[in-house]
């Protein structure tokens, strides 16, 4: 891997803010026991909120690597495992829609990652033109 360090930083603050955001927003899904639809609306929010953790994370990696890279999949995994990990085994809330929970989580992660990465791809398009030109110009 050409962008290691980059990709040992990015992955970190990921993780971090990916735990931060589960430690904070667990407690809400206690209302999947209670009121399912209540609850389903609460994971469907969380899952918001990871959809754009992982898209802004993809597009920043994206945006400046040097070379076309697929280590935004394994980003992607990294910000999707500690909530999961979290809920099947920290928490006790949520114990009978945990693989809703997953599934839902799941696809938030892996449509930020591809909108992520189309989006970084475009920016770093535009990084490039933007080096290029700024090169002839001295």
């Amino acid at each position: 891997m050409q962008d290691g360090a980059r990709f040992f930083a990015y992955s970190t603050w990921a993780i971090m803010i990916s735990l931060g955001i589960i430690i904070f927003t667990h407690r809400f899904l206690e209302v999947a026991e209670h009121e399912f639809w209540l609850g389903l609306l609460a994971m469907v929010f969380i899952s918001f909120l990871y959809f754009n953790l992982t898209f802004a994370a993809t597009k920043r990696f994206i945006t400046k690597v040097p070379a076309p890279t697929n280590a935004h999949i394994l980003l992607a995994f990294l910000i999707f495992l500690p909530p999961v990990a979290f809920i099947f085994f920290l928490s006790d809330t949520i114990a009978a829609n945990e693989i809703l929970f997953s599934l839902i989580m799941a696809a938030g992660c892996y449509t930020g990652m591809i909108f992520g990465n189309k989006s970084g791809i475009k920016a770093r398009y535009e990084y490039i033109e933007k080096l290029k030109e700024l090169q002839k110009n001295m």
